[in-house]
């Protein structure tokens, strides 16, 4: 069990620092003073959503791993599956929402950037 921790772990840390990264090169842009409606930043936004449903799909994975193989020389007292006796699968739904929620935001900035570019032409 404890392979599958460390995994766990060090495979989540990597996640969150790639959204945090993600997210500290559009405030950076923006500080810059440069457009924040703008393919870059649309790419940005897709990045962060596919991140986070690599985290989903992470946790999934764990989580079935973790049903399969308790170790009992931890002794009685570790809850696995939050107590539950049979293995069970979880399912972040607000991690997949959060995804949903990023990658319609790049499509918007997407979609924005394209009308500044016209606007931009027209005049």
């Amino acid at each position: 069990m404890l392979p599958n921790v460390v995994v766990y772990i060090s495979a989540y840390g990597i996640l969150v620092v790639l959204v945090l990264w993600n997210l500290t090169l559009i405030f950076q842009e923006v500080v810059k003073g440069r457009p924040l409606f703008s393919e870059i930043q649309a790419d940005r936004l897709r990045a962060i959503a596919i991140v986070s449903i690599a985290y989903v799909v992470l946790e999934l994975l764990i989580s079935f791993g973790f049903a399969f193989e308790p170790d009992p020389a931890l002794g009685f007292g570790v809850a696995v599956n939050n107590g539950v006796d049979v293995p069970t699968l979880n399912l972040n739904i607000g991690m997949l929402v959060f995804s949903a929620i990023m990658y319609s935001l790049s499509a918007i900035f997407r979609y924005a950037a394209l009308l500044q570019q016209l606007s931009d032409e027209t005049v």
